[in-house]
């Protein structure tokens, strides 16, 4: 598939009897696959953060449904996530334990969003 032809949104939630379970927010199907980390392309990474990543291509925390990413923001990505914005100027640099860093990403309607990347895909 495309880079071109992807489509970057927020996951939503439907319940299934009494278990909360993804879906996509377009077609409101449940997602089937299995939280992974899906490609975006570096393009959608927004403002400095693009020139903190080195691939073409960065996996996000979240789903791949057909042409869907769906993203998951850190607040809901339930691992270890280190926010480099968090650290003062001139701060020593960190020791970050957390595998995976939060990122400013560019949706498909234009809104501005943090996505979740492995921590070895991000330069600090």
């Amino acid at each position: 598939m495309r880079s071109d032809n992807l489509v970057l949104r927020r996951p939503s939630a439907r319940w299934i009897g009494d278990k909360k379970v993804p879906a996509n927010p377009v077609t409101e199907d449940v997602v089937r696959g299995s939280i992974g980390t899906p490609l975006i392309p570096r393009r959608r990474i927004a403002g400095v953060h693009i020139d903190r990543v080195s691939s073409e291509m960065v996996p996000v925390r979240g789903y791949r449904d057909g042409r869907y990413v769906l993203a998951i923001a850190p607040e809901h990505a339930s691992v270890d996530v280190f926010d480099p914005s968090e650290r003062e100027a001139g701060e020593p640099a960190l020791d970050v334990t957390e595998s995976w860093v939060p990122l400013v990403a560019v949706f498909t309607a234009g809104e501005r969003g943090a996505v979740v990347v492995p921590r070895k895909e991000v330069e600090l």
